[in-house]
């Protein structure tokens, strides 16, 4: 399980990279449309080799429609920004403020009174952010149009990891993926008719390639080992798997993409990732 979870991590950054080549064929939210419909198709399957029920509890409606809602916009913010920057820059960015600031938003709404530690880790996540915005050496790239997009979706993402933890209160983890999966596609679907959408039809080979292992590597098998080994391992030790995630963001996009890491992206990542420690895993259990 252990093997398969990094593996699974490989895939959750190798989307980044992908996503930008997928983006010279379509619009953001064509792409994430058809990503979705792929992914809710291949989730079928799953859930009834788990036998997983399709039910969805009353008080999950309300959350998990949010959780679609979200992952929808997120997806548009993904994809939008890929134009503006580098790819393993972006993966970084989100990957590492979204869940500082999930964490954040999580204790406001429980009133937690946070320790010792976990002060330490947001101070410390503030300070990741302003290397990861490159701050210090031009103050004013915190207000480019990249840095506001990718800053957007972290925020977005910890709104719905926040949504995602109180739905799976009462429904399983994968059904909910299934069903923000499925309001995603429903959500950016009518682009494809709405909007001109023969160049992504017609878009070459390599782009159908792309997308098919965006869709259901990076995302079904990723998604779906990653919950099975939250079980398996529990969740302190398969969360932290989750921190290799933005290291191989950054490595794909140089491997792919030729991007060569800026040094205030290595220190700010490496700054977020200690501070994500401190806070889940040192802090409060």
């Amino acid at each position: 399980m252990r093997n398969l979870m990094i593996i699974a991590m490989m895939g959750w950054g190798l989307v980044w990279s992908l996503s930008k080549t997928l983006i010279e064929y379509g619009a953001p939210e064509q792409i994430a449309a058809i990503r979705f419909g792929i992914v809710s198709l291949c989730f079928l399957p799953i859930m009834f080799i788990f036998r997983i029920p399709f039910a969805c509890p009353r008080q999950a409606i309300v959350p998990t429609i949010l959780t679609g809602a979200l992952n929808a916009l997120y997806s548009y913010l993904m994809y939008a920004g890929m134009p503006y920057g580098d790819a393993g820059n972006a993966g970084v960015i989100t990957e590492v403020l979204a869940p500082i600031m999930a964490a954040f938003l999580w204790s406001v709404y429980r009133k937690y009174r946070l320790g010792v530690r976990e002060r330490f880790g947001f101070a410390l996540g503030v300070l990741s952010g302003a290397f990861l915005l490159n701050v210090f050496g031009d103050w004013r790239a915190m207000f480019s149009l990249f840095h506001v997009i990718y800053l957007l979706a972290a925020l977005d993402w910890a709104f719905l990891m926040i949504t995602s933890r109180l739905a799976t209160e009462s429904i399983n983890a994968i059904a909910l993926n299934f069903y923000s999966s499925l309001i995603t596609f429903a959500l950016l679907s009518p682009s494809l008719m709405l909007s001109p959408s023969a160049q992504i039809f017609s878009a070459p080979l390599e782009f159908w390639v792309y997308l098919a292992i965006v869709a259901v590597f990076c995302t079904v098998f990723s998604t779906t080992i990653f919950y099975r080994a939250l079980f398996v391992l529990g969740v302190v030790e398969g969360g932290i798997y989750a921190l290799l995630v933005p290291i191989f963001a950054l490595f794909f996009a140089w491997i792919l993409l030729d991007e060569v890491p800026h040094y205030y992206t290595i220190i700010g990542g490496a700054m977020a990732v200690g501070s994500i420690y401190i806070i889940n895993y040192l802090g409060r259990k």
